[in-house]
Formats: C-alpha cells, structure tokens, sequence
C-alpha cells in the first residue's frame, strides 16, 4: 500500500513529521508531494476564483463549500456545484474563467509554506527520490515548482495533462503516473505527502 500523508493534518510540523521518515532511509526509496496546499499556499486562492467563476455564470455556491472541492481538477469539480446541462453548455468557459481569475488576481500573492526546500533537501540528502503529483496543468507546475524554490532537487513530475494520467483525482491514476516515472519503487518503500481527502482517497492498494 502506498502510505498518504495529510499534511493539513501533520502542519505546523510538516517538517518534522517528514523529517521522521525521511531518516528511515532503509524503508523509503522515494516521497511523492501535493503541490498546491501542501507545498505553496495556494487553496483559498483557488476557492476564490472558482468561486467567483461559478458567480458570473449564475452558478450559486458558498465559498466554504467550494474550498472543500479543492485538489479536484475541473471535471470532478464542477459536477458539485453545477447541473450537467449547465457543464455541457458552460463547462469549459467557467474553467477558463477561473483560471483568468486567479492568474490576474491571485497568482502574485502565492507563497511556498515555510520550511518547503529545506525539508527538500534534507530527504535528497538521504538518497530519496522526489516526484510531484499535482492536479495543475503542466505550466502551471512549472511555475510553482520555482515558487516553492524546489525546482533543482525534483526528480520527476506529474500533472493534471501529463500523458499517462487519464483521470483526474481522487482516482490514482496521477500517483501511478509518478511511479511509472520514478521507475516503480515498490509502494510500501514509497509515500504520498499531500492536503486534502482527494489525495488520500487516490491512494494505490497493490
């Protein structure tokens, strides 16, 4: 079983909690991260712009609700809040509306979370792999990977468009995508560190 980390849950002491593990240098071959919400601080902004996307096209949602949707991608998304005749009619605007949101006004504000390349480079410095497995598009990864100052110390990457991933999460298939690249470390020598139950519920049983 590939092991899942919340770090919602095990933050302020992310670090630490990782830390753990990471001497385990016996047990583990190779750590798989969330990118949004775990490594850069990113999630409110995403409920902002989705929801205010959702807005303009009379889609009525609150905004806690939408925050507790994100980490899905926009197909796993939308059908919480809107109908499937208002999906085929606007679903594809709403997600280019939302993503013009929040790259004019929010993108500049994003932060990595404290912590995020030290604790990088302590689990390289144990001769772990590193793989990101993120639900953003891949010049969207490419972005946040040198917002988290992480970007040289990645070993492979995933994203929501990456060839091998068809389904978004919850399904695994993103996380099967990061073992594929990462040469198939067998799953009980590998973990998932990531924020929200849609990490979680992607987790691979073998």
């Amino acid at each position: 079983m590939l092991r899942i980390y919340l770090s919602n849950i095990i933050r302020p002491q992310l670090s630490l909690s990782v830390r753990h593990f990471a001497t385990k240098r016996r047990e583990l071959d190779a750590v798989i991260f969330d990118v949004d919400g775990t490594l850069i601080d990113t999630v409110d902004f995403h409920a902002k712009a989705w929801h205010d996307a959702l807005e303009y096209y009379n889609i009525k949602s609150n905004l806690s609700d939408v925050r507790m949707q994100i980490g899905k991608a926009a197909d796993q998304l939308l059908p919480v809040f809107a109908t499937e005749e208002q999906i085929k009619k606007y679903g594809k605007e709403i997600s280019e509306k939302k993503a013009k949101l929040f790259k004019d006004d929010y993108l500049h504000q994003i932060k990595p979370f404290p912590g995020v390349r030290q604790l990088f480079e302590l689990i390289k410095r144990r001769n772990i792999l590193i793989a990101l497995a993120s639900s953003a598009q891949t010049d969207e990864l490419e972005l946040y990977k040198h917002i988290a100052n992480v970007a040289d110390l990645i070993d492979c990457q995933t994203s929501s468009n990456s060839k091998d991933v068809k389904r978004s999460k919850p399904y695994p298939d993103i996380f099967l995508a990061a073992l594929k690249l990462l040469k198939y470390p067998s799953t009980d020598r590998a973990v998932v560190v990531g924020d929200t139950p849609w990490d979680a519920q992607g987790k691979i049983i073998c």
